[in-house]
């Protein structure tokens, strides 16, 4: 290979690392982070929930994560958002916690934390009773549909039907059929023997004790559909 050729070899590669390598603009690396948030506070409490809010923070960079942090008795956890608020669930009611707020931005640069404290509704009157009677609907001998006895509770309340730990169905109803949990729900084969339970949940997750478990064997075939 010739001189000339080496030569224009060389430089058409520097030509290419100066065409790729970032620009001045892009070289200089974001060491300024974002305003601390401002007017952190509770725009929505319940028994169990609380929505928080705050006033957006200003980066050089215009984009910001918002990192929000709730102290909880099995330690911290944190929720990251887009926007200026996020909100907490699964609390316990009458209990008071503290939330801190940061802004990040996409450099890693992190502001410091405004925090706030409040406390979750208190339940003033007791949760719903356990569901009792907990029972197979048979049809001709066949298993056609699990049904309970209602809990009684001064709000609303639903149900929901376990195996385990897990859930079968939930319903507004005391009475959920096989057709429901084998084709509906999908949460039973045919054939399947199953041990079950069910928990009333009141307003706001006010919960019951679960009831006595009743053991069935789903039918192989459901001639039954619907109620």
């Amino acid at each position: 290979m010739g001189i000339k050729r080496i030569s224009m070899i060389l430089t058409a590669v520097a030509a290419s690392v100066a065409l790729f390598a970032p620009s001045p603009a892009f070289a200089a690396t974001d060491r300024t982070p974002p305003t601390t948030p401002t007017n952190v506070h509770v725009e929505t409490v319940s028994f169990t929930w609380a929505k928080i809010v705050w006033d957006a923070s200003t980066d050089d960079s215009g984009e910001l994560i918002y990192d929000a942090t709730i102290d909880l008795p099995s330690g911290p956890n944190t929720q990251s958002d887009l926007t200026p608020s996020t909100t907490f669930g699964g609390l316990e009611a009458g209990k008071t916690y503290t939330v801190s707020v940061q802004a990040r931005d996409f450099a890693g640069n992190v502001s410091a934390s405004a925090s706030v404290q409040f406390t979750t509704l208190p339940r003033t009157g007791p949760p719903p009773t356990t569901p009792t009677n907990l029972r197979g609907e048979y049809v001709n001998g066949v298993l056609n549909a699990i049904v309970w006895d209602p809990s009684i509770y001064s709000g609303g309340v639903s149900y929901v039907l376990y195996s385990g730990n897990t859930v079968l169905a939930d319903s507004s109803d005391t009475r959920v059929t096989v057709w429901e949990l084998v084709y509906v729900d999908c949460s039973v084969n045919l054939g399947g023997t199953y041990t079950m339970t069910v928990q009333a949940w009141g307003t706001d997750n006010y919960l019951s004790g679960i009831s006595a478990p009743l053991t069935v064997t789903i039918p192989l075939t459901v001639p039954i559909r619907g109620r």
